[in-house]
């Protein structure tokens, strides 16, 4: 458990400064430490459509060939997610259409019966539908706040905005969703009572 978590928490994940030189061995290890957390960061935000293994290796690409303009004043995690995030906006370009939702999600645990399973997952294809369905500016940052786990000062500095700015991004999209939950998951029979 504690090593899963190490895979996927972004904390404490400075690289060695090795790979800033072009040592293949230092840049493999950042890419394993950090392809987890770049792959979830890609999903969340661009969705199923778009491969992510492709969109992850577009990111480390990028990594690699701009390796001298990261700059240790910043924080290497805000660098590599502003990355991934243009690579995003770029893949989202391309799509030229709607944001579409994010497909199937991920197969739910086994629950006590075959209709609590389906309800379960039923609920979180909703919840990503409209996750997906969010604007950019307020997708961006529920997925790093809530997916990523960073702090509003951690994605301001990551998207060069004011963190109250980010916080009431944060708020607004909190609120979205929960008017369209709350639209999607009313019982009509209940209003009626």
């Amino acid at each position: 458990m504690d090593g899963e978590r190490l895979l996927t928490s972004t904390a404490g994940m400075e690289p060695d400064v090795d790979w800033r030189n072009g040592n293949p061995a230092a840049f493999e290890m950042l890419v394993r430490r950090w392809q987890q957390p770049v792959a979830r960061f890609l999903f969340h935000v661009v969705g199923r459509e778009e491969p992510l293994a492709d969109l992850c290796q577009e990111v480390f690409l990028r990594v690699y060939e701009h390796r001298s303009r990261y700059r240790e004043t910043g924080t290497f995690s805000g660098w590599l997610y502003r990355i991934a995030l243009n690579v995003a906006r770029d893949a989202l370009r391309r799509r030229c259409k709607e944001p579409r939702g994010l497909g199937d999600v991920e197969p739910a645990a086994a629950g006590p019966s075959p209709e609590a399973a389906c309800e379960q997952a039923e609920r979180g294809r909703i919840v990503a539908q409209t996750v997906a369905e969010l604007p950019e500016p307020l997708r961006v940052v529920l997925v790093l706040r809530h997916y990523e786990e960073m702090s509003f000062e951690q994605i301001a500095r990551m998207l060069r905005e004011p963190a109250s700015t980010i916080k009431s991004r944060f708020q607004a999209a909190l609120q979205r969703l929960r008017d369209r939950l709350r639209f999607l998951c009313d019982d009509p029979t209940e209003s009626e009572r």
